[in-house]
């Protein structure tokens, strides 16, 4: 084995190792990769082996930067991957740390997929929205496949959700009041067919409350035309203004003017 270097001196600090050698030459190297070998001063190293622990070294950086990474929240192997290619790591040194952290379980796409699963249940998502966000976390389709749909759950979630549509959109009419329900359930994952039966559980609509709300509606669509329509085209603007918000032609032949 040609020698290439001799170590001459090791100073060892917290987060540095500086190998000294007997040319004057310096190799700073973290503490992890000092471990990594039997370093001690009078040490013949070849050119071979001063790249091997430079390459080791270069490794032990992005393992500090991964694990730095998942120390404040869980990460799937593919965003870990997308990370380290962005830090600079190279196809190898990239499959080198995920191979690490897996030896070491600071990584687990399953771990994550039964986690995310918990926080699915508490937020009430649909099957849909829970595919696409493991999708966007970078889970493999091979374990996204393998979640079972789960007809009652859904309805149950959807149920839910329901009511808390039904407070929340409570100033609407009825009209209004079940489309933001019924796309609030679209948005949340669900699909047509579980948001439209969904819809059934809504309270029954409240006549009264249609008609104080249509009340509020015509007066401020007849002050909203009145200043350029008159007349049969005043009324025609008016009509269409409030059908357009829901309301029913049944309910607008009970509005007199005053």
């Amino acid at each position: 084995m040609p020698i290439s270097k001799t170590i001459k001196r090791i100073k060892i600090g917290e987060k540095k190792v500086v190998l000294i050698f007997d040319n004057g030459d310096k190799l700073e190297i973290s503490p992890n990769t000092y471990t990594e070998y039997h370093f001690f001063e009078g040490k013949p190293l070849s050119n071979k082996e001063i790249n091997e622990i430079k390459s080791r070294n270069d490794l032990d950086k992005y393992i500090s930067y991964a694990t730095k990474l998942l120390g404040q929240r869980s990460y799937t192997k593919h965003k870990i991957k997308e990370k380290l290619v962005k830090k600079g790591a190279n196809e190898e040194q990239v499959d080198q740390v995920i191979e690490i952290l897996v030896k070491y379980q600071l990584i687990d796409d399953k771990e994550i997929i039964k986690e995310f699963l918990e926080y699915a249940d508490y937020r009430h998502y649909g099957f849909n929205r829970i595919k696409e966000e493991l999708f966007e976390k970078g889970i493999s389709s091979i374990y996204i496949d393998k979640i079972k749909y789960d007809e009652v759950r859904e309805n149950k979630h959807a149920s839910i959700l329901i009511k808390e549509y039904e407070k929340k959109y409570a100033k609407y009419n009825y009209a209004k009041l079940k489309e933001h329900c019924y796309q609030g359930l679209l948005r949340m994952g669900y699909s047509f067919e579980v948001a439209s039966e969904a819809l059934n559980k809504l309270s029954p609509i409240d006549e009264k409350k249609e008609l104080e709300l249509l009340k509020v509606d015509y007066k401020k669509a007849k002050e909203k035309y009145s200043k350029n329509f008159s007349g049969f085209e005043l009324k025609e603007k008016i009509t269409n203004s409030l059908i357009q918000k829901g309301y029913r032609y049944s309910d607008l032949n009970k509005i007199k003017e005053n």
